[in-house]
């Protein structure tokens, strides 16, 4: 193909043209649209097409870029060219060559983010196929709701799981049997809720304060810093419903959640629990028979 057109890579005079912005032009298509660093270049485009109503070149040039023809120009410069008031799309190279002056930290930066938008994009597809394949469609449902429930972080760390995932492309088997457990955990809230509500409806008050045997079972355990050390804390449901919180007696390091067991304590209410409080000074400790193992 002859080119007579005036900008020809011969014909180029640089002081005609003005830079305007950056473009994306994908051979798969406009993928990209929606990323931010598209959209500020595109609304700046628009911006300086409104105030100078030229459009695209429509000279003959067989690719993305409209000076030397490269087809596989996928990111490109746009120029003005004020004689003829219309906008010429540049690959690097060519905008380079005829020393066209454009922000080249700014098209640094342009690059770098369609790039990093173009590795996640792909990420999130594989990530998608992935749970799907193992059966955890509703992990990446989760994910893409991005919703949070107060009081409850299951929706939180799966997000934070399927994010890794995306980043890295995999996970272990251990994560997925976690994020199985947590679409359990999420798909069965409401029953699980339900029955503590009426647990704790059923459960008898916290007796008066003062030593007082407890018989109960774990409910759960923490580790808890403190100015005085570090000591092991447990939650006990009693038998009667009541539950106390308070520092493990040695008799019975290494308790596990599920664990039954019997001490005497003593009692401080809760001030705005009536069936729950705080335990202390804990003595005669022993494991109970029927606890979990």
């Amino acid at each position: 193909m002859t080119r007579t057109d005036i900008h020809r890579p011969s014909a180029i005079i640089p002081s005609e043209y003005e830079w305007v912005g950056f473009e994306c032009v994908p051979s798969t298509g406009d993928a990209l649209a929606d990323v931010d660093a598209q959209l500020s270049e595109r609304a700046r485009i628009r911006a300086h097409m409104a105030r100078t109503g030229g459009t695209y070149s429509r000279h003959a040039h067989g690719g993305n870029c409209m000076v030397c023809g490269n087809a596989n120009a996928i990111y490109t410069v746009l120029f003005h060219h004020r004689p003829s008031n219309v906008y010429v799309r540049m690959g690097q190279d060519c905008a380079q060559k005829c020393d066209m002056g454009y922000d080249e930290g700014r098209w640094n930066a342009f690059r770098r983010n369609m790039d990093d938008a173009r590795r996640n994009r792909a990420g999130k597809l594989k990530a998608e196929r992935t749970l799907s394949d193992a059966g955890l469609t509703r992990a990446w449902e989760v994910y893409v709701a991005n919703v949070a429930v107060p009081g409850h972080d299951e929706e939180i760390i799966i997000r934070d799981i399927v994010s890794k995932l995306i980043q890295y492309g995999s996970l272990s088997d251990k994560q997925f049997g976690f994020v199985r457990n947590l679409i359990r955990r999420i798909d069965t809230r409401t029953e699980r809720l339900a029955a503590r509500a009426a647990e704790q409806e059923a459960a008898a008050p916290l007796p008066a304060a003062g030593r007082v045997v407890i018989e109960g079972e774990v409910i759960s355990t923490k580790v808890v810093d403190t100015d005085f050390g570090t000591f092991t804390k447990m939650l006990v449901r009693h038998v009667t419903g009541w539950k106390v919180w308070g520092t493990v007696p040695a008799a019975l390091a290494g308790v596990q959640k599920g664990e039954k067991v019997r001490f005497t304590a003593t009692l401080a209410p809760s001030n705005d629990d009536p069936k729950f409080g705080f335990f202390s000074r804990p003595s005669k400790a022993e494991f109970l028979p029927g606890g979990e193992s």
